[in-house]
């Protein structure tokens, strides 16, 4: 999608009798500033899970929910591993390429979860051969000897398998093997999920057999993925680290995913309300302590329909206060963002549903989720020999730091356009240092290529050289000339 260019028109005081002689002078950023406008920006915001227990629900039931939902970075594919190769070594990658075709060149990534077990399809309803809910894992898998569980005892009968089952990870291996070879390290990718253990891929058992996954399961699939996605960030929800586990073995599955580089999910904030509140219904948040820094992390909310039936989310943008809680659903969202530090946020529902009760806090809570920049103020220290010095101090308002460095980029604009413009580039403006809530002073220096005289506007602008977007900050547009934040002007 296209961004628009925001550039940062910045006055700047010198004295004009001899650069020598100049006077550092500071400036004020922050009565600029606009908390309200939504900044789409590059590797963060929101995405769409699409596809869920099934092909069919979650789909976009109106193209204009997603074309207008402000922030939406990329679609949530979730596809049992039984329609992707409903024959051994037959693959149909139609479900995946029909997406991909249509949604890529519209601007939006693509991200996958391919799981082993879902949850529905009762006995009898449809063939077993072709039943993708039922036998998340193909029923081929089970008929060429992988063991596992018909009839659980808990929730519906959908076929578990045995995790560690030597038929059941060598065909698992071939398929990832495969699909790996298709899809990882595409430009479009955003991640993909470790799904092949537990209820829809999240690691737990709770809706069926309540059998808890042994460490040595686990490492099992996490290598099996570590070693054919090379290219692609790999996720873990944080539900497969902790389910059944005591803390020595939850430990030590944090610290291998840690060390392997894998990130982590949490997809059930506002599970359990009246009996998570401690911890604005995040689980473990020490997870996402271990990880944000240096990758990022997703949030999701459970269902949104379900939330709603609960009662816990009330009025418009959620804001009103959930009874016997004592605060808004909005507020529980919110702090939860504050310890999981996502870069991409969802909310597991329709998206037309989510629009018509959220529209404000859509805005809002893009802008929270990842880098949110905000200049409060330059000071610009010399210009001598040909090289202009100068810092800005800059503030991170979102909840995770970038983890692409941007480019600084600067032109010189003359008052009367008598002369050409005079540009520059600042290849690393630091921004990946710019940690959540947190100040940071960057000083600048840049060899201009021709020596200015007279009266100019500095412009500078936040770039992502890799995609080609521009970096939106945190400005109010009222102060907007051709895309410029016209601030003050400058003399040399």
């Amino acid at each position: 999608m296209k961004k628009l260019v925001s550039l940062i028109f910045i006055t700047l005081i010198f004295s004009c009798s001899s650069k020598e002689n100049f006077s550092p002078q500071k400036t004020d950023l922050g009565s600029k500033w606009d908390t309200l406008r939504p900044l789409i920006n590059p590797d963060k915001g929101w995405y769409h899970h699409m596809l869920d227990n099934g092909i069919e629900r979650y789909l976009i039931q109106d193209e204009k929910d997603l074309t207008t939902f402000v922030g939406m970075d990329h679609l949530y594919l979730r596809f049992a591993w039984a329609f992707l190769e409903p024959e051994e070594g037959k693959y149909n990658w139609s479900y995946v390429d029909r997406i991909v075709e249509k949604y890529v060149p519209m601007g939006y990534k693509i991200s996958f979860r391919i799981t082993c077990k879902e949850t529905g399809g009762a006995p009898g309803s449809v063939p077993a051969e072709v039943d993708g809910i039922r036998y998340a894992t193909p029923y081929w898998v089970k008929q060429a000897g992988a063991s596992g569980i018909d009839r659980p005892e808990y929730g519906s009968a959908s076929w578990t398998p045995d995790w560690g089952n030597p038929v059941f990870i060598e065909k698992l291996n071939n398929f990832h093997e495969a699909f790996a070879q298709k899809y990882d390290g595409k430009p479009w990718v955003r991640y993909i999920d470790v799904g092949s253990i537990g209820e829809w891929g999240e690691g737990h058992t709770y809706f069926s057999t309540r059998i808890p996954v042994t460490n040595e399961e686990i490492k099992t699939h996490l290598n099996l993925y570590l070693k054919h996605y090379k290219n692609s960030l790999l996720v873990v929800s944080d539900d497969l680290l902790r389910s059944g586990k005591s803390e020595e073995e939850m430990e030590e599955l944090l610290n291998f995913a840690e060390e392997k580089g894998f990130t982590f999910r949490d997809d059930s904030p506002m599970v359990d309300v009246e009996d998570n509140l401690d911890t604005w219904t995040v689980s473990q948040p020490h997870f996402f302590e271990a990880v944000y820094k240096t990758r990022p992390t997703i949030f999701e909310l459970q269902h949104y329909a379900q939330v709603k039936k609960d009662g816990h989310w009330i009025g418009q943008n959620g804001s009103k206060i959930i009874p016997g809680v004592k605060v808004s659903g909005a507020e529980i969202f919110r702090n939860a963002m504050e310890l999981i530090h996502p870069t991409y946020i969802g909310f597991h529902g329709y998206l037309g549903e989510w629009l018509a009760d959220n529209p404000e806090l859509t805005v809002e809570l893009l802008n929270r989720s990842g880098y949110w920049y905000f200049p409060q103020s330059i000071h610009t220290t010399s210009y001598i020999d040909g090289a202009l010095s100068f810092e800005i101090t800059w503030l991170n308002k979102g909840v995770a730091p970038a983890y692409s460095g941007y480019q600084l980029k600067g032109k010189l604009i003359p008052e009367d356009n008598s002369d050409e413009t005079i540009e520059f580039v600042i290849q690393d403006s630091g921004n990946k240092d710019w940690m959540p809530n947190r100040k940071t002073t960057e000083k600048y220096k840049v060899a201009l290529p021709v020596d200015p005289k007279g009266n100019y506007q500095l412009a500078i602008q936040l770039f992502d050289e890799d995609s080609g977007n521009p970096v939106e900050i945190g400005l109010t547009t009222n102060i907007k000339y051709n895309d410029c934040f016209v601030i003050q002007n400058l003399s040399f």
